[in-house]
């Protein structure tokens, strides 16, 4: 086990070792770097309060503690920005403070999209990619923005795709769509009336249809054939839906991975002949 986490669950300390360990979790950036007499000078106990305090954790001398906490130092930090999920921005904050806490619910958001969604589920709907002559994204603001980079993903596979940009296009796509496609709905909250509309739509046609939406219940859930799922709580600072456009890009990842994996051998020609290699070096040294 990382030793701070350790640290973090250790029982049974007197208030002097109890004392130590809390110091080191609060700083353990400077703890790593620290001797033994500094550390008793720091934490205002003695060298022996110390060594109890290693030998507490399983290790036998403070050399050997220093080594262990510098090599584990760096999963503890990622596994603490986790923790602070969902830590609000404040007016005093410096640019570390923002940094941890954006990175901090970016990491927790893509967890999210694992916790929330069932193996099963996902197979099922890559087994609904599979089945689709075409597969038509429809999103309305930042999540259209999401649909065309799916679009994108898809014309590399080779897979007919549409992402329409405007909801007359969207409508009397979903208007006249047929069963052979899939429609991927792409919306944080399920209740934007455009993105409803198409939905409703593809139901009365009885298009096979898959939501990207909040867990949380909302109106586009019941029109759909199957549900996949992000985290509905999106940070007080809404900026192109940070969060949840994480979460979306990252579900469709998923889903294209996972189609690639099924298909390996029937895909192999066509994303070579799909692959720009234009794109991957600079015009002026051809």
């Amino acid at each position: 086990m990382n030793l701070l986490l350790k640290m973090k669950r250790i029982k049974d300390l007197s208030p002097s070792e109890r004392q130590v360990i809390n110091y080191i979790l609060n700083d353990p950036e400077s703890a790593a770097n620290m001797g033994i007499v500094e550390m008793s000078q720091k934490t205002y106990t003695s060298t022996s309060t110390v060594i109890r305090v290693c030998k507490k954790l399983g290790i036998d001398s403070f050399i050997d503690f220093r080594i262990q906490l510098s090599a584990d130092l760096g999963e503890y930090i990622d596994h603490s920005l986790v923790l602070k999920y969902q830590a609000p921005i404040e007016p005093q904050d410096t640019l570390v403070n923002i940094i941890n806490k954006v990175t901090s619910n970016n990491v927790r958001a893509i967890i999210d999209v694992k916790r929330f969604n069932s193996i099963e589920i996902l197979e099922n709907v890559v087994g609904m990619m599979n089945a689709a002559r075409q597969i038509d994204f429809f999103g309305s603001g930042v999540s259209n923005l999401i649909c065309q980079d799916a679009m994108m993903k898809a014309l590399r596979l080779g897979i007919r795709s549409t992402a329409y940009s405007y909801y007359s296009e969207m409508a009397m796509l979903a208007k006249t769509t047929t069963v052979d496609h899939l429609a991927i709905i792409v919306s944080y909250t399920g209740q934007t009336e455009d993105t409803l509309r198409v939905a409703k739509y593809l139901q009365r046609g009885n298009v096979p249809s898959v939501s990207i939406t909040g867990h949380k219940n909302n109106p586009l859930i019941d029109l759909c054939s199957v549900n996949l799922y992000i985290d509905s709580i999106e940070s007080i600072y809404r900026i192109g839906g940070m969060r949840s456009r994480l979460s979306c890009l990252h579900l469709l990842d998923l889903l294209f991975s996972c189609y690639i994996g099924k298909n390996q051998d029937k895909l192999k020609d066509i994303m070579n002949r799909t692959f720009l290699p234009e794109t991957f070096h600079n015009e002026s040294e051809s």
